[in-house]
């Protein structure tokens, strides 16, 4: 029968619905694990977001998630085929056995078993005989081994050969029983003696019973694998360097559903592994060591779990607020429990980047735009001017005047829209005294030549609306410090100077 016209051979339609269902759903999942990859490679390629280690734990989460599906589905055609009739149960074997081109020895073996069980219970002795015979007995466990041996027994004794039977009954007992499920010596010779097939396919029944599976377990354990993979690879191996940061609600949420997600999972396991040794030890004093042993285990990673636990914890403590959003970004300030105030944007759920520094009462704001730029930084500045950047965040605060607050208010609502490139804060003034903001300090081409560009931030004075509201009014003007061509107007600013709320005019005239 193994040897039949795959093609050809008149299947059911009912089979062959089923067997195409299973492989649709293990092709469906072999292509997204693909996808998944590539769009993965993809991201480490054209961003800085993730550190190698992070970028191998994405890869390690999608392969776990790929093959815990692929045991999910096993599971679950395995179900289904065991709740079929004998011979629909037998063709739909022999139809995903035939259909599978590529298969390993163990994994031939064991379709091969089932092939050759459902055979016997079928009558068919002869098609049974055929198949044993293809079966590689050095891939072959020491259960399967028996189970071979008895349906070898079983066909010799169907064939009346007593001197095979007596052979292979040897090598049957020859194996220990560890499920204590196999017929005897004595059992099994009387019922050949006596010609009791059927005491022999029954007694064949009883201990290859269908194995119970459960899909569901097997898909909640994998999703819990590979997301506690995913989420501390992203905890631990985010770009810091870069700005990078994992969301706070994200990181909340992820670490205490893993923490008790993953101790509910290593403390089920151990006592799975620890049932499963303990019926294997006769002896109490075993008994004792292995329980000691794996409860010294268990403590053990639980403690690491609770440790990676606290560390989640503890990094994410204070306030994230959303401040602004537009097209692209969500602009977020987070406010530890200590320390900075801390500008971030994103463009989703796991992670965000930063913009920019504040002092816990929003005073000063860093002059570089870049996420790792020196808190103590100072500016070069020519003796006509007084360039508060010099001095630390702390001395800033205490030398900052409103007119400063409010052109850094506007300096950072710049910052977040990405308007300028390359934005350096600079407070300064000129010959005539008057304190000006110099955004941005760049080049461009003019006319087939280079030359320097400064944005500078200027005050208009101030603006009452119909709510009697008063606002300062800045002038953002792009300036040639080198002359040689017209100051531009580039936009207006209204700073509501109790709040530092800023408002775009969006004009550029007077």
């Amino acid at each position: 029968m193994l040897n039949l016209e795959f093609k050809n051979y008149p299947w059911k339609q009912t089979v062959k619905k089923k067997a195409r269902r299973v492989f649709m759903l293990r092709w469906m999942i072999v292509i997204l694990a693909i996808l998944a990859i590539f769009f993965l490679t993809c991201q480490k390629l054209i961003s800085n977001v993730w550190t190698l280690p992070a970028f191998l734990c994405q890869l390690l989460a999608v392969i776990e998630l790929a093959f815990g599906m692929q045991a999910v589905e096993a599971g679950w055609s395995r179900k289904i085929s065991s709740r079929m009739p004998l011979d629909e149960h037998y063709e739909y074997a022999l139809y995903m056995y035939h259909a599978q081109s590529i298969r390993d020895l163990a994994t031939n073996n064991r379709m091969l078993l089932l092939i050759a069980r459902l055979e016997i219970q079928l009558g068919k002795y002869e098609q049974a005989t055929q198949t044993i015979t293809q079966i590689s007995t050095e891939k072959c466990t020491p259960v399967q081994l028996k189970q071979l041996y008895y349906m070898q027994i079983l066909l010799a004794a169907e064939a009346d050969d007593t001197d095979a039977w007596n052979q292979f009954l040897t090598r049957y007992t020859g194996i220990p029983d560890t499920n204590g499920i196999y017929p005897s010596e004595t059992e099994l010779t009387t019922w050949i003696e006596q010609n009791e097939m059927d005491q022999l396919i029954s007694a064949l029944k009883k201990f290859t019973p269908t194995r119970k599976e459960h899909p569901l377990r097997t898909c909640l354990i994998t999703i819990i694998l590979a997301y506690s993979t995913f989420f501390y690879g992203a905890w631990y191996g985010i770009n810091k360097s870069a700005g990078y940061a994992i969301r706070y609600y994200f990181a909340e949420i992820s670490g205490v559903c893993v923490s008790i997600s993953l101790s509910c999972l290593l403390i089920w396991g151990m006592i799975c592994l620890y049932k499963k040794q303990k019926s294997l030890l006769n002896g109490k004093a075993a008994r004792r060591i292995i329980a000691v042993s794996y409860a010294v285990l268990t403590l053990f990673l639980l403690s690491l779990i609770g440790y990676s636990f606290l560390n989640v914890s503890f990094g994410v403590e204070g306030t994230e607020t959303v401040t602004g959003q537009d097209q692209q970004y969500t602009y977020l300030s987070v406010q530890p429990d200590y320390g900075y105030v801390t500008q971030y944007r994103t463009d989703n759920f796991i992670y965000m980047q930063k913009t920019g520094l504040l002092l816990p009462n929003t005073d000063t704001l860093t002059e570089s735009s870049e996420p790792d730029s020196d808190l103590n930084g100072s500016e070069t500045q020519d003796s006509s001017t007084t360039d508060s950047t010099e001095n630390s965040p702390a001395q800033e605060s205490q030398k900052a005047s409103p007119l400063q607050d409010e052109m850094r208010a506007v300096y950072q609502y710049i910052q977040q829209k990405n308007m300028l490139p390359d934005m350096n804060f600079t407070y300064t003034a000129n010959a005539k005294g008057e304190n000006y903001a110099i955004l941005c300090e760049t080049t461009e081409e003019k006319d087939g030549t280079t030359v320097n560009v400064n944005y500078c931030l200027y005050d208009n004075g101030s603006k009452t609306d119909e709510n009697n509201t008063t606002f300062e009014e800045l002038v953002l003007e792009k300036v040639y410090p080198d002359g040689g061509y017209e100051t531009e107007l580039v936009d207006f600013y209204l700073v509501n100077p109790e709040t530092l709320e800023v408002m775009d005019e969006h004009k550029s005239s007077w």
